[in-house]
């Protein structure tokens, strides 16, 4: 009787861990997917909507620095101010669009802040030409 009870707390426990984990969060994934994108374009705020699309030159090391995007911890209900006032859109082969602050992400209705690599050069220049 003891083996079965021992037998049974163990199951659970077993059934436990595997309900924890599945909601556990990727943090080594990246964020961005970085296959099959046609166009990038950064907005920032205040700019009444425009934004600046990144001209072809540097849409490989702009697409490179995406990838490097990846989740760190878990933010507070009450963002910093100027979190997410830089996003970034980005549309796939196929005309799927993504859009997202590079602050955070929201993963399962959870904010998280985002780190990634520094910026290259080029992504100070493209979001100077931001209206």
């Amino acid at each position: 009787m003891k083996k079965l009870i021992a037998l049974v707390l163990a199951l659970f426990c077993v059934v436990g861990l595997i309900g924890c984990s599945a909601n556990k969060v990727d943090k080594n994934a990246p964020v961005f997917k970085t296959e099959n994108i046609t166009r990038i374009t950064f907005y920032a705020l205040p700019s009444g909507g425009k934004g600046s699309e990144v001209p072809n030159e540097y849409l490989a090391e702009i697409t490179t620095w995406l990838g490097s995007f990846t989740i760190d911890e878990k933010a507070d209900k009450t963002l910093a101010p100027g979190s997410n006032s830089i996003s970034v859109e980005i549309e796939y082969a196929g005309g799927t669009i993504v859009r997202n602050g590079l602050s955070t992400v929201n993963v399962d209705g959870v904010n998280y802040y985002l780190k990634h690599d520094d910026a290259p050069e080029c992504y100070f220049a493209i979001l100077d030409t931001v209206s």
